[in-house]
């Protein structure tokens, strides 16, 4: 049996311990919503639709979507301003966010010019296409890399200098759970999604002297037209691996964000095998809830090994599928 002064000292250095750590982690930068203007990134349909619909019935005052089809853009607003919101409340503009950084600039310009100064930014804009690496049109790295990473830098380096000049705001970056964990056929999407995640944790040590919040939101698969979309080519290893965690309704996943948001935490993930990579992912990434922390100290060992037996089925899967294609 422990003696009694060895376990008092023991739990006496585990609270100093995490006294330590809860001093070591930055100060939350909680975001008001109310009265502020939002820009969206792919906000016509999905996630992003969910997003700003819920920004408004938070009290947001301006919501400004990007998407390319302009069709869905108007089909979006229609939507939205029928849940009984102003008419100005939500304002729509069509753009390719692969057309680089001046066309954006441009862009950024002109919806400042209409709704004043952007007060936080969703970088939400994706695409997916899946398949075994060989089996990859040549184009789809690119095509990922531009339209998931390259369009949040841009989108980024056009807002920021009026929220720096003001010293405030939010950016906050919808990477995915594939950004966490990456899995046979995503050779072109997780690299990409991967480079989201890392640029966030760098956004988000550079603009603490700003007093610039900044987040990112890992998502599951989820219930979009987009996902949809997906499952109709999807490649039967991807479907089995993915049956795993299921798939959350866009309304559920957009409340975390914005929850996050509002509280200041860095990063959201959904679910519980959402959580746990999230705990075991976090490395050197910012943290800013106590809780998670602690969470990431004393579970990540355990989590890695649950992992591990998960990464076990994920293989036995591919191996299954490739002697039934034989």
């Amino acid at each position: 049996m422990l003696p009694f002064y060895l376990f008092v000292g023991i739990l006496l250095a585990i609270i100093l311990f995490l006294f330590v750590i809860g001093l070591s982690l930055p100060g939350r930068l909680p975001f008001v919503i109310e009265g502020k203007h939002a820009v969206i990134t792919g906000g016509s349909k999905g996630i992003g639709r969910c997003i700003a619909e819920q920004l408004l019935e938070e009290g947001c005052k301006i919501v400004s979507i990007i998407a390319r089809d302009l069709e869905a853009l108007e089909k979006a607003k229609n939507e939205i301003l029928q849940l009984g919101f102003e008419e100005n409340s939500v304002k729509i503009y069509s753009c390719d966010l692969n057309s680089g950084q001046k066309i954006i600039k441009d862009l950024i310009e002109k919806i400042i010019a209409d709704s004043g100064p952007i007060d936080l930014l969703i970088n939400n804009a994706g695409t997916c296409i899946q398949n075994a690496f060989d089996e990859l049109p040549e184009d789809a790295f690119e095509k990922q890399m531009k339209t998931n990473f390259f369009s949040a830098v841009y989108m980024t380096r056009a807002v920021l200098p009026q929220m720096k000049e003001r010293r405030c705001g939010h950016i906050s970056f919808v990477s995915s759970a594939a950004g966490q964990c990456a899995i046979w056929g995503y050779s072109a999407y997780s690299p990409s999604k991967f480079a989201v995640r890392a640029f966030a944790d760098v956004l988000y040590m550079e603009l603490l002297p700003y007093e610039i919040g900044v987040s990112v939101l890992f998502p599951p698969n989820t219930a979009t037209e987009g996902f949809d979309e997906e499952l109709k080519n999807m490649p039967e290893q991807v479907r089995q691996i993915s049956n795993s965690a299921g798939v959350f309704p866009p309304k559920q996943v957009a409340a975390a964000l914005i929850r996050s948001i509002r509280m200041g935490d860095f990063w959201t993930c959904v679910g519980l095998e959402g959580k746990m990579l999230g705990f075991l992912s976090a490395a050197a990434s910012p943290e800013t809830n106590f809780v998670n922390a602690v969470m990431q100290i004393f579970f990540a060992g355990i989590i890695r090994g649950i992992m591990l037996i998960y990464t076990a089925q994920f293989n036995a899967i591919i191996k299954n599928c490739y002697k039934k294609a034989k």
